[in-house]
């Protein structure tokens, strides 16, 4: 039998993006020699279900299926709740960027690693297309381009929903997958993977899996690069503390913030003394994620998303949801994939706090 295999679109009124990434996915070959059946999941996480007028351009005929749902619950968790639900019965799950697009060769890429490592997550980098008139800095930091950070076959600690694919047995064992503490700020695909890592699966990297990503205006800004390291550092202690609570645990994120502020300044008196700026602006990035990191000792976060999804406190505005932290309702659990289709493993992750 074929090995069915799908990709997870999470998108949100971004129509000409989604329209080239879709376009680039429907231009994929695969592996020689392989018997993959690709199909698309698009999750459009706009009420409106605007996401629409674009997936009608792409209707029978096309080498992939699309399926699409819209999920109403704003918030980046849920539309990957809803992913893992409508991919319960693929052999894996391929997420990507609605602003990203694949390059020739990227899906047979990720499946040839995933065939020849055994791994249980394959993870691959993301190339970051600067507009025009971007600030020289952006083109010294490596904050839009993770390439050449790792070999192929290594094996990583966690991994990020931009590039990846995750094979089933690693999303029927740790459900729920993603936290809606994390509606608005982001990192809920951090803690995922996290998790994922601490249940004992293997995530390996694949150097030659590269996917593009159009970087907008807006985040070519120092100011956007404090704001994200802030957020990425909050997000990462709050993940930890979410998954292991306990004095050891505050002992330890509050090492880890500490080292990253340290190192900030080693790097930054290295820039100095060396006359290299990605030195500097690496510096820059600790220094804040480090800062975001003690933020996130007492539940700091920046709601990076929220603004753009319009939530007020209304009951249509995207106010408190179970689970929410913003909204006080405390660290439960998010709505899960259906448990009843494949049995759940009894272990420390299985379920959130």
């Amino acid at each position: 039998m074929s090995t069915s295999v799908a990709i997870a679109v999470i998108t949100f009124r971004r129509p000409a993006l989604l329209h080239a990434l879709l376009t680039s996915l429907q231009a994929q070959e695969l592996p020689e020699e392989s018997d993959y059946r690709i199909r698309i999941v698009v999750v459009d996480n706009d009420a409106d279900g605007s996401a629409a007028r674009v997936l009608e351009e792409f209707g029978e005929g096309t080498p992939y299926p699309i399926e699409a749902v819209v999920e109403p619950e704003p918030g980046i968790p849920f539309a990957r709740e809803r992913s893992v639900e409508l991919c319960w019965n693929d052999a894996a799950l391929i997420f990507v960027d609605d602003d990203e697009v694949a390059p020739p060769g990227w899906l047979a890429s990720l499946l040839r690693a995933w065939e020849a490592t055994g791994a249980d997550v394959v993870t691959g980098p993301v190339k970051g297309n600067l507009p025009e008139g971007a600030p020289p800095w952006n083109k010294y930091s490596d904050v839009h381009d993770s390439t050449g950070r790792h070999a192929t076959g290594e094996e990583l600690r966690k991994a990020y929903t931009n590039n990846t694919l995750v094979s089933r047995r690693v999303y029927h064992t740790v459900t729920p997958g993603f936290h809606p503490a994390f509606r608005y700020t982001g990192s809920s695909d951090l803690h995922f993977f996290l998790r994922v890592h601490r249940a004992g699966f293997r995530i390996v990297w694949c150097e030659e899996a590269v996917i593009s990503e159009e970087v907008p205006v807006g985040r070519t800004t120092l100011s956007w690069l404090v704001r994200r390291a802030f957020r990425s550092g909050s997000g990462d202690t709050i993940s930890r503390l979410l998954i292991r609570r306990g004095a050891i645990s505050y002992v330890l994120v509050l090492a880890y913030a500490s080292a990253r502020v340290v190192s900030a300044i080693g790097f930054a008196l290295a820039g100095l003394l060396l006359g290299r700026k990605a030195h500097l602006l690496k510096a820059v990035r600790r220094f804040f994620s480090g800062v975001g990191s003690l933020a996130g000792i007492v539940g700091i976060n920046h709601d990076e998303y929220r603004e753009r999804h319009g939530a007020g406190r209304g009951p249509d505005g995207g106010g408190p949801v179970p689970g929410d932290l913003a909204g006080g309702a405390g660290a439960e659990s998010a709505r899960v994939a259906d448990q009843e289709r494949a049995p759940v493993a009894d272990h420390p992750d299985a379920c959130l706090p």
